[in-house]
């Protein structure tokens, strides 16, 4: 039976897809990066994220201090930013069978915890763990498990990309890719996850069987 949840944040609880697009193009034009525009969206969507980076003539080298500039912006538009529609009561009816359900994303752990209390959801979530490089996440979900002594099977991760996907099959950790977010469903299933939900709804019933198996 499961007895851990771990949330991603971006694309999953929260609909930041529009923003992280606004704050990406600003960064383009400051540094001569090919803009992304609506009719490209679906596009994206279905490549992974190094053919991403290399459509748009992003230099690798330069990913990592472009994230850190854009994590900053990030943080100024954060007060507009809403939860995906239905996701409020996902976590909602998770709390209330006594599931105290953990974040765990590539953002920042203040951004994170900053729009949670603009919210009043910041005693819905035992921890939020920020997992920095981005395809880093297998090294935070392995610290997570060592920290709470938990087997792979004990957790299921819930996320938007194929790199969650990867990061859970590493580790032998049940995840469910969501299709409300950043990638594509054919992408995603290209990854084989454990499940593949169209909405919060279905992931509800997915997590409450998974919550009462035995």
């Amino acid at each position: 039976m499961v007895k851990h949840i771990l949330f991603d944040f971006d694309g999953t609880l929260v609909d930041s897809r529009a923003l992280l697009v606004k704050l990406y193009n600003e960064m383009a034009v400051q540094h001569h990066f090919r803009p992304i525009r609506q009719q490209d969206l679906a596009a994206l969507r279905s490549l992974t994220i190094s053919e991403r980076v290399e459509r748009l003539g992003v230099p690798v080298l330069q990913i990592p201090k472009l994230l850190i500039a854009g994590r900053q912006l990030y943080q100024d538009h954060i007060r507009a930013l809403q939860l995906v529609p239905g996701m409020k009561e996902v976590v909602s009816r998770l709390s209330a069978q006594g599931v105290r359900s953990s974040i765990l994303s590539s953002n920042t752990g203040t951004n994170i915890r900053l729009f949670l209390r603009n919210h009043k959801l910041d005693g819905a979530f035992k921890d939020v763990i920020s997992a920095k490089p981005i395809f880093g996440k297998h090294h935070a979900i392995r610290k997570v498990m060592k920290e709470w002594g938990t087997a792979p099977s004990r957790m299921v991760y819930v996320g938007d990309e194929l790199r969650d996907i990867e990061a859970c099959k590493k580790l032998g950790v049940p995840i469910i890719a969501v299709t409300w977010g950043y990638d594509s469903p054919r992408l995603l299933l290209s990854g084989r996850p454990d499940y593949l939900v169209h909405s919060p709804q279905e992931l509800q019933r997915t997590l409450m069987s998974m919550l009462s198996y035995k």
